[in-house]
């Protein structure tokens, strides 16, 4: 249940596996919260080390898959962080921490980025230190999604796209799902990746799933030439490329004044961002805005991932994380290793479902 980039992911690798997979969604694959990703994988700040290294698995896992279904959406553009001055000596002691970790960073001056890497960013001085992480990247990740649904597909998977899951039924011999146009699928497991939907979605087998749900705000903007060659994470813009033409942008500091009145690609809180963008790359004065993506992000109430089966009820799974681009493809593949076999892998063994409570109380 549920064509994100997780969803496609475990049913890509299910069918590769040779099981029968059903593909489950009420939209198209990655039109959803995948659509509304920044994308950038990454394993820069993510903690305790157990949950660092599931995201640097990761990243190498879009590799693979790179290698394995062919490329085109993937960005090995590396990253710079420019943090504020209260925020600096954190930035430094990540740094230390990550490459005492084996993790590719460094500290770099602005006169150095500008002469290397950014030649059009504006630093506010050329001695401010920036920090570089040369094999970060981003994704394409609706085109990555898309690919993994058409592969699953092609491997056997059916689909269903335009309905809703109404009601699950688990009895100990299988599962049923209830479908909003009145048909039934039966199966030995289903799979909860339904992204922000899934509390709700597991709650139809009785299950308490702790998560928050938060707004998130990405601004398309087209600009002549290719002005960015990095992502960039400033104090008050995060920018990277889009492809030729394009450039992404956000902001956390965004996404909090978000309302339910959003007004797209009028709304000032997109001409806010370009102005922010601007003032970091000036090159994107000529930019506008043409494409505002709003979406909903879900958080597990400790901030990891939830993956794997939930003891209490059998032939149950769930898939739900943050960071779903970076680990949508590590977390398809090692999923669908625990269905089949019920091999479960050390990376994913601290971040079962078990861990929360099943039922409500």
């Amino acid at each position: 249940m549920g064509a994100g980039i997780v969803g496609s992911s475990v049913a890509y690798r299910l069918s590769e596996g040779g099981a029968e997979v059903v593909l489950v969604d009420r939209a198209e694959p990655g039109s959803g919260t995948t659509s509304t990703s920044f994308a950038w994988v990454n394993a820069n700040n993510k903690l305790p080390r157990d949950y660092f290294e599931l995201n640097v698995a990761g990243m190498h896992e879009h590799e693979r898959l790179r290698d394995e279904i062919g490329g085109g959406w993937l960005y090995s553009s590396g990253n710079l962080i420019w943090a504020a001055d209260k925020e600096q000596e954190n930035l430094e002691k990540r740094v230390e921490r990550l490459r005492s970790w084996s993790y590719a960073a460094e500290m770099l001056p602005a006169s150095t980025v500008n002469g290397k890497l950014e030649p059009g960013a504006a630093f506010p001085e050329p001695e401010i230190w920036i920090a570089y992480f040369p094999e970060e990247s981003w994704a394409d990740a609706p085109a990555l999604t898309r690919t993994l649904a058409q592969s699953a597909s092609r491997n056997g998977a059916r689909t269903h796209f335009g309905d809703a899951v109404r009601g699950i039924e688990v009895d100990g011999q299988g599962v049923m799902l209830r479908l909003e146009n009145g048909d039934t699928i039966h199966a030995d497991a289903v799979v909860n990746a339904t992204g922000a939907k899934a509390a709700s979605v597991a709650e139809m087998v009785g299950r308490q799933l702790p998560l928050d749900v938060f707004p998130g705000l990405l601004v398309r903007a087209a600009v002549p030439g290719e002005p960015l060659r990095h992502l960039m994470h400033t104090p008050r813009i995060n920018v990277r490329p889009d492809g030729p033409g394009y450039v992404l942008l956000h902001h956390d500091s965004i996404d909090e004044r978000l309302t339910d009145d959003f007004a797209g690609i009028e709304d000032q809180l997109c001409a806010e961002l370009l102005e922010r963008a601007r003032l970091v790359l000036p090159a994107l004065e000529e930019a506008e805005v043409v494409d505002a993506r709003f979406g909903m992000h879900p958080v597990p109430a400790d901030g990891h991932s939830c993956v794997g089966a939930l003891s209490a009820i059998p032939g149950y799974f769930e898939a739900v994380t943050h960071s779903g681009v970076t680990l949508g493809p590590v977390v398809g593949r090692l999923l669908a290793r625990e269905i089949l076999t019920g091999e479960v892998d050390p990376l994913i063994a601290p971040f079962c479902p078990d861990r929360f409570p099943a039922t409500q109380t």
